[in-house]
């Protein structure tokens, strides 16, 4: 039965059918299996999706309905994850910098990246420098991540290096970015330690940087 239930839940991820997505793991966890294995599942579901995407079989939308599904899977089983002490592969912040209210890309990263086994704390839009560095220090985060997907915004990135270092943890966490406006060209331009072009890049680059 539970394996049944791991199948399908698959599916439902792969295919984003959110409710279908919440409804399986609330009944795995019903029925006494790992939040770990859902979890592991889930992955296994998301790195299809992945696949699907960078062979042209998947496009945004089915990215951003895969990430919902993904993130309303999450909500039931992270504080299982939580409470049973399950290790993550690190601590990570996406923001969208201040004046950027663009959420779409920066959401399908979160989920990317939980599925890729870390915590992740989403900041939102609109996130002032000052406010990454804050952030950091108070959740004790291993990356930073901003966002800037309009070109008017671009250069808020240099200023959330800025705010790393005058925090005094520059050297602490590493900081990346990502957004429709930006490209690799930007990366020491902002003072960043690496970008992201698509979402599962950004995890790429966290991993090697986190050496995971």
């Amino acid at each position: 039965m539970s394996e049944q239930l791991l199948q399908a839940l698959k599916e439902n991820l792969v295919n984003g059918n959110i409710d279908e997505v919440s409804n399986n793991v609330k009944e795995l966890v019903e029925n006494g299996v790992d939040s770990k294995k859902i979890l592991d599942e889930m992955i296994s579901a998301m790195n299809i999706v992945g696949e699907k995407f960078s062979k042209n079989e998947y496009f945004l939308p089915d990215l951003i309905l895969s990430g919902n599904a993904m993130r309303a899977g999450l909500d039931v089983i992270l504080p299982n994850l939580k409470a049973t002490g399950a290790s993550f592969k690190g601590k990570v912040i996406l923001g969208s910098v201040q004046g950027d209210v663009h959420d779409v890309g920066k959401s399908i990263v979160h989920s990317t990246l939980v599925g890729a086994g870390y915590e992740v704390i989403d900041l939102g839009v609109d996130v002032a420098p000052e406010v990454f560095a804050q952030k950091a220090i108070e959740l004790g985060v291993d990356v930073v991540g901003a966002s800037a997907y309009m070109t008017t915004t671009t250069a808020m990135l240099p200023k959330v290096n800025e705010a790393l270092k005058e925090a005094g943890i520059r050297d602490k966490v590493k900081f990346v970015i990502g957004g429709a406006a930006t490209s690799e060209a930007y990366v020491e331009w902002a003072g960043a330690d690496g970008w992201g072009e698509t979402a599962w890049d950004a995890v790429e680059t966290i991993n090697n940087l986190l050496k995971k």
